[in-house]
């Protein structure tokens, strides 16, 4: 809403140049939408039509449609959004036609507004967004391609066959491990969430068992005493308990704390802590509290 205040304030209606109009139309629906301001989303997506899409303005106006395509999906289930639904449908549709071109990301985008479209109409349509990841594979666009594959994967969950959950899982671990890599956190939260309400594994249980296997304090360079140090330090314990419990004196004990805090990249021992059960570098263990200092 900030970035789509200081645009409106930046050009505003005296400069109503496509490169720079469309764009801010497309956030202000979106912004609109997930504020859940359907209306004002669809009076600007009305306007913004209206106006139309001059030549050559493909890469603004395709991210528009495909907002106002996924904010009707996404309120699809409130009553309020019923009427006047199909006319925004059918504008956007329509909208289509006339921008649809050869160029291969506009194609690509093209087949996931159609698959939103659809998702808007109560659809679950696995072959519409089964087309929309094949156009996007070969792009290089691994976030547009990551939302793609996870709305394959709802619309083959809704659909509900044994085979169809095999792929959503393959589907829901790529936009999954995609959106962690690129810190798109909405959306890797929602493959959880949609990984979680079907009950699938996002990690293969191969990969699961090794990675049980490996003690994570090894990658983080901990020697074998550092570990004990650590133990302790995330049990709450000052230097002086922690040099009583290993036999050491507590300026030795205070070296390791230190050692400890560069490794982990910490600035002190409360961050230490709290890494260490993060991690889960001691699930196994007991940590008894202690004062901390």
């Amino acid at each position: 809403a900030r970035h789509l205040a200081e645009g409106r304030a930046a050009y505003g209606p005296h400069d109503p140049m496509p490169q720079h109009d469309l764009p801010l139309s497309c956030l202000t629906v979106a912004v609109a939408a997930r504020e859940g301001r359907l209306a004002d989303a669809r009076a600007e997506l009305a306007r913004t039509l209206r106006a139309g899409f001059p030549p050559g303005t493909q890469r603004y106006a395709w991210p528009l449609l495909l907002e106002a395509a996924a904010a009707e999906a996404d309120a699809r289930a409130l009553p309020a959004a019923r009427e006047g639904r199909d006319d925004v449908l059918d504008s956007v549709f329509e909208a289509i036609r006339r921008l649809t071109t050869n160029a291969p990301v506009w194609l690509a985008h093209e087949q996931w507004v159609r698959a939103e479209l659809h998702r808007a109409r109560g659809l679950s349509a696995p072959d519409a967004w089964s087309r929309a990841v094949t156009a996007f594979e070969p792009l290089g666009r691994p976030y547009d391609l990551a939302r793609v594959r996870y709305r394959l994967a709802e619309s083959l969950l809704a659909d509900g066959g044994e085979d169809d959950r095999a792929r959503a899982t393959e589907l829901l671990r790529l936009a999954h491990a995609v959106a962690r890599h690129l810190g798109a956190r909405p959306l890797s939260e929602a493959a959880g969430a949609l990984a979680r309400r079907a009950r699938l594994p996002l990690v293969p249980a191969t990969a699961a068992a090794t990675a049980a296997d490996e003690d994570p304090a090894d990658a983080l360079g901990l020697t074998s005493r550092e570990r004990d140090v650590l133990r302790l330090v995330a049990a709450g314990h000052t230097n002086r308990r922690i040099a009583q419990e290993l036999f050491i004196s507590p300026k030795t004990a205070s070296v390791h704390v230190s050692n400890i805090l560069g490794k982990l990249g910490v600035a002190g021992r409360g961050e230490a802590a709290a890494l260490a059960h993060r991690l889960g570098l001691f699930p196994a263990e007991t940590l008894l509290p202690g004062p901390a200092g």
